[in-house]
């Protein structure tokens, strides 16, 4: 584990002896402040103390090795290179705004695999080596913790690949791998009595897959053949986690990397351990993965109690609300759709009536909305911890949706991360970076420079092999040029993570909605023992407004997107597509 110092002092030693040792490796210093500054910090980018200082604390990166920094030329990004850039992520130095201050970094899949998505996994205890060696890595865990960056790992315990040496052991019907994996036979078929339907589909492909290669012998002598389970696709074979032995090589895997120092883990496709079209009718599945993913979150913090663990269960919130009997941690699925959907819909409601007209009832959707799925989330366990985002690795960028225009990316910023909770950041999302449809489109290389201005920038997308994903970030504007632009959306993410890292309110408060009287301001408190806000965004794309604080929130302005913004003698003024916070200790 690699938790964040809490002292600054500590944090500058370290980060300026790691310039020293890695001279001539990183970029140059970035410039520093004489101190940190919470007023300046209030309407523009200035330094401040980042207190968030734990792995379920503070923002997140979503981050993919291949696509990031290539130090070798070989056109694939590597560990190595992922270091050069640390710097821009977090320099470990309060004083600087240089970087973009995330707290933690999520590595879409790092292990040995035989795709470029790496989430069918040849073995779990090695290295991708496209990506560099243990050693490179190890490397990597180091710089990230002189920085006071915590690292999670995608970690697929759904399905392995089907070159996984447990998979192609487990087709030997007497192996003791057998039952690690989902096997039936011909004998197992609904045609023969059995329970299971052979031609069973999800999303357009059979789950159950033939072995031509090891064959049995029927009861009437025929040939007999064996099928495995593959919800995702015939090369990501499913395992069975009924089978204990299965469970504890994976707590075993998960030792084996928090020894490593990683901070914990991602868990993907955790919704799906058990798929109701792989298992016999009538399994009551939900509660069979609640109870799997309890044992394996228990593991994890029996090695690291500090530790944090985040799930993918891409369903309803009262499904998700469910699995969180079971897990530390569950991504806030479909809050990007909504958050895109408040901001555009305003912009059409803009035109077509006075927001005076809105019917009170509908004050405050969005934080309701929050305030509700939240309670869900607590009757199933006190403890969660919600993990908002507005696109991944799977999803079109956010962008699109917010039809490329800066000011809606900036408010859509502030209003997931100023939520509950480890909001996550796609690598790229910050300055806006474009994508189509198709799953290497989503994944394309980080645009650091123009065209050809950056030698660390990777090139496997050109291959022809990935279609035309290549062409869909030729208008973004780099990290070079952004840097420079006071009002970029690059210098805004800095602006409005420095913010939520730097209140204990907003980084571990609970959300309470407050609304006030105004139908285009959605507003909520943010409360925890030391601290208590009150956020408030603007979601008209014309009217500017004035209201009167609800009763306890008059407190000072610590962030106002827009300068504009201003608090007296209990009055806010907050312009249109823009968001404040204001806080005081309690």
């Amino acid at each position: 584990m690699f938790a964040h110092t809490t002292c600054s002092f500590v944090r500058k030693v370290a980060a300026g002896a790691c310039l020293i040792a890695c001279a001539g490796v990183l970029s140059a210093k970035p410039k520093k402040a004489k101190a940190v500054d919470p007023e300046l910090a209030v309407t523009e980018l200035a330094p401040v103390e980042r207190k968030a200082s734990k792995p379920t604390e503070g923002v997140y990166y979503s981050l993919f090795v291949r696509s990031f920094a290539d130090s070798n030329k070989d056109g694939i990004g590597d560990f190595n290179g992922l270091v050069k850039k640390l710097d821009y992520l977090n320099d470990g130095d309060d004083l600087t705004t240089d970087d973009l201050g995330i707290t933690g970094i999520w590595l879409l899949p790092i292990f040995e695999s035989s795709s470029y998505h790496g989430y069918n996994v040849d073995d779990y205890y090695k290295i991708n080596p496209e990506y560099g060696t243990m050693k490179d890595f190890e490397n990597f865990l180091a710089e990230c913790k002189k920085r006071g960056i915590d690292v999670i790992i995608d970690m697929t315990c759904n399905h392995s690949s089907s070159y996984n040496e447990w998979f192609l052991n487990s087709k030997n019907p007497d192996s003791p791998y057998r039952t690690w994996y989902r096997w039936i036979s011909d004998d197992d078929s609904t045609e023969r009595g059995g329970p299971y339907n052979l031609n069973q589909k999800i999303w357009g492909h059979k789950v159950w897959n033939v072995d031509l290669q090891n064959k049995g012998v029927a009861k009437d002598g025929s040939d007999l053949y064996y099928y495995y389970a593959a919800v995702f696709d015939s090369s990501m074979p499913d395992f069975n986690m009924d089978e204990q032995a299965a469970r504890d090589e994976f707590k075993n895997v998960f030792k084996f990397w928090l020894d490593k120092g990683v901070s914990g883990f991602r868990f993907d496709a955790a919704g799906h351990i058990y798929n109701s079209v792989e298992v016999k009718p009538g399994t009551e599945t939900l509660p069979k993965a609640v109870a799997f993913w309890k044992e394996m979150n228990d593991a994890v913090l029996a090695v690291n109690p500090d530790a944090y663990t985040v799930a993918e269960v891409w369903e309803p919130t009262a499904t998700r609300a469910r699995y969180m009997g079971g897990m530390m941690s569950n991504f806030h699925f479909d809050l990007g759709t909504l958050i895109t959907n408040i901001i555009n819909n305003q912009e059409l409601n803009d035109k077509k009536s006075a927001p005076e007209d809105a019917d009170k009832s509908t004050y405050n959707g969005f934080a309701r909305s929050l305030e509700s799925e939240y309670a869900m989330y607590a009757a199933n366990n006190k403890n969660y911890i919600d993990a908002p985002f507005l696109s991944n690795h799977d999803q079109p960028r956010s962008s699109a949706a917010l039809r490329n225009n800066v000011d809606k990316m900036k408010l859509a910023a502030d209003m997931y991360i100023l939520a509950e909770g480890v909001p996550f950041l796609y690598y790229g999302e910050e300055i806006g970076m474009k994508s189509g449809s198709d799953d290497p489109s989503k994944r394309t290389p980080m645009v650091w420079n123009a065209e050809g201005k950056d030698k660390l920038t990777p090139t496997w997308i050109n291959s022809g092999a990935y279609g035309n994903a290549g062409v869909y970030n030729k208008k973004t504007v780099p990290v070079s040029v952004q840097q420079k632009d006071p009002d970029s959306l690059l210098n805004h993410y800095k602006r409005v993570i420095r913010v939520k890292t730097a209140h204990p309110a907003l980084y571990r408060g609970r959300l309470k909605a407050v609304a006030t009287d105004s139908p285009v301001l959605e507003s909520w408190v943010m409360e925890c023992d030391a601290e208590k806000a009150f956020v408030v965004h603007n979601v008209s794309s014309v009217k500017d407004v004035t209201v009167q604080l609800p009763e306890g929130c008059d407190m000072p302005l610590v962030y106002a997107a827009n300068p504009a913004a201003k608090v007296e003698n209990g009055m806010l003024t907050i312009p249109a597509m823009s968001s404040v916070v204001l806080a005081a200790d309690k």
